[in-house]
């Protein structure tokens, strides 16, 4: 898990960012803005019911995801993508 927190940490994020239609200051500020929606997608227990879901922390999701482009767990952006 090191390594993706390091790969996270390390990335410029200067540049401003769009996304499924939305404009973020830069690429830090999307992902919080997603991963706030993923740790409400989270408290959802009929999301968590879902085929596939992995046995895991949301706090280890979280960490392992960079919304919307990639979630640990099935992916509530893979349509909009």
């Amino acid at each position: 898990m090191k390594i993706l927190n390091d790969l996270f940490s390390n990335r410029a994020s200067t540049q401003p960012v769009k996304c499924l239609g939305l404009s973020f200051e830069n690429d830090d500020a999307r992902r919080a803005h997603f991963l706030e929606l993923l740790s409400k997608k989270l408290q959802q227990t009929d999301f968590k019911q879902i085929a596939g879901f992995p046995h895991a922390t949301d706090e280890a999701i979280l960490a392992l995801s960079d919304p919307p482009y990639y979630t640990a767990c099935p992916n509530p952006w893979l349509s909009d993508l």
